[in-house]
């Protein structure tokens, strides 16, 4: 896996853009693999993984949660011991209940003690930072390190999408997870860069909710 700068500082965990699909879809190049993933009601959360060892977990309010991060089975504490370099990711906290808002900040806060080994949240990894790699590669990757991963629809065609979005609005298409939305993506590495972000959202991603 390459990456395309050495990491030496927290990775900003961005918002998504709730702009017109159709102007959004206009700026990317003709025939573009867009994959399409549910919006999880959760919290974003950054892993960064040192000589594949969990070192460093942050969320966008608090930068010191590695401890309570460490007894979240659903994330590994080690991926690859034979990584040479630093990598960073993000994903998704959340939890089936409904009350997935108090859960998660209950651990994110409590003390080690009141804690123990937390199976009731989940985790879906869905992004590496600095990566040279496409989209779905990077959650093959993903994948290969023991993270789960988002339910990935992949597809070239606009109407697919806004079809998608349809079926997510009658409750016909990840119905069975806790969702305000859904998520739409470049594939392409290199079509993400020449769009690059802003300093709230990627400009390669886009929100579609109700």
């Amino acid at each position: 896996m390459a990456l395309n700068f050495p990491i030496d500082i927290y990775m900003r965990l961005l918002g998504l853009d709730k702009d017109c699909f159709s102007s959004w879809w206009a700026k990317l190049p003709e025939g573009s693999t867009i994959v399409v993933q549910p919006k999880i009601d959760g919290y974003a959360i950054g892993l960064r993984y040192k000589y594949g060892q969990l070192v460093e977990a942050y969320s966008r309010e608090d930068s010191e949660i590695i401890e309570n991060i460490r007894h979240i089975n659903a994330i590994p504490l080690s991926i690859d011991d034979t990584l040479k370099v630093e990598v960073e990711l993000e994903g998704i906290l959340y939890s089936p209940s409904t009350n997935s808002k108090i859960s998660i900040e209950q651990v994110l806060s409590n003390s080690i003690s009141e804690i123990g080994n937390n199976t009731s949240l989940l985790f879906l990894a869905f992004h590496i930072f600095c990566s040279n790699s496409d989209e779905l590669s990077d959650l093959t990757q993903l994948q290969n390190w023991g993270f789960e991963v988002p339910i990935t629809l992949r597809t070239d065609d606009p109407r697919q999408v806004k079809r998608w979005h349809s079926q997510w609005i009658k409750k016909e298409l990840f119905s069975n997870l806790p969702t305000n939305g859904i998520v739409a993506k470049c594939n392409s590495s290199m079509t993400k860069n020449i769009l690059g972000a802003s300093t709230s959202y990627p400009n390669w991603a886009l929100a579609l909710t109700s």
